[in-house]
């Protein structure tokens, strides 16, 4: 759940950002194939910004969440 590159990226923003929490859920087992998976960040405020994340298996279903709390890297 935290293999991908950040979301911060996609804002512009390069460099490290540390993850401060990282909660999980595992829904099932995937069915056999490719796995589909979403991030977003809905707020980047006061040097941190959140991740969700979704994976959905090649039969369609959710099969993990997660949810991490992010410090922002820092902007020069």
């Amino acid at each position: 759940m935290d293999a991908l590159p950040p979301t911060s990226f996609e804002l512009g923003l390069t460099g490290w950002t540390p993850t401060v929490e990282l909660t999980t859920h595992i829904r099932c087992r995937p069915a056999p194939g490719p796995l589909r998976v979403a991030i977003t960040t809905r707020n980047l405020a006061g040097g941190f910004l959140e991740e969700d994340a979704e994976v959905w298996d090649s039969a369609d279903r959710l099969v993990a969440q997660s949810r991490q709390l992010a410090k922002a890297p820092r902007t020069k």
